[in-house]
């Protein structure tokens, strides 16, 4: 989907609701969109890896939780050993894992509004995620949400293959038999855009207003409410 260059013209509600028009199902991704997750795992895991760097080499946190953003873990860690020149052990992801799940259990909430807008829908939704199924269902759990989305999850682990590969959101269309055309991402994240672009699912962006570039360059059309999904359905 190619947005115009005119994005910033129009009230964000009256653009969603030209552009997107009525979509069948719903596509959440789940870490920055349900739940407000990213800061505090990524910054656990940019602690763990500064800690581990030698002498000044350390990743400046703003700017490496949107560098790693919406990425396989695996894929960050690897790309952290060669920025810092380090090398983690086997380990070092099960304890940054254990760590963020602490750090979720004590801090993580639902992203604001979006209880009123599952509430509201009334076409089939779904999350589908990078993150492996155990997470999903933590946050879920946590943030209030998981009734919401049992027997509703789809998890890159269980596919072998993560955004911006496009399978996780084709496997969410084919299981609900609803064609690309008619179905709508929201995502947070430049790889999860990428991954809907992939697939031809048409995609919100989900973010603050400093972000709205960013989001925008990479295909979506953004939103900084998530109660802006409701007016699509008006």
């Amino acid at each position: 989907m190619c947005l115009s260059a005119d994005i910033g013209e129009l009230p964000v509600q009256g653009k969603t609701a030209a552009l997107v028009g009525m979509p069948k199902l719903v596509i959440f991704d789940c870490d920055g969109v349900l739940v407000q997750s990213e800061e505090i795992t990524l910054s656990v895991l940019i602690s763990m890896l500064n800690a581990r760097a030698p002498g000044s080499a350390t990743l400046d946190v703003t700017r490496f939780i949107e560098h790693f953003r919406g990425r396989r873990i695996a894929e960050c860690l690897r790309e952290a050993e060669c920025i810092l020149d380090i090398h983690l052990d086997n380990e070092f992801e099960q304890h940054f894992r254990q760590r963020a799940l602490d750090a979720l259990t004590l801090d993580l909430k639902a992203t604001d509004g979006i209880v009123e807008v599952l509430d509201s829908l009334q076409v089939p939704y779904c999350v589908a995620s990078s993150a492996p199924r155990s997470k999903i269902e933590h946050c879920l759990r946590i943030a209030g949400l998981f009734s919401y989305f049992e027997g509703r999850i789809f998890s890159c682990y269980e596919l072998g293959r993560w955004k911006p590969d496009p399978l996780v959101f084709l496997t969410a269309c084919d299981t609900y038999d609803i064609a690309v055309s008619d179905a709508l991402v929201i995502e947070d994240s430049v790889t999860g855009i990428q991954a809907a672009v992939a697939a031809n699912i048409r995609v919100l962006g989900f973010g603050p207003p400093h972000r709205r570039a960013q989001l925008a360059a990479a295909g979506a059309l953004p939103i900084a409410d998530m109660r802006e999904v409701l007016a699509i359905f008006n």
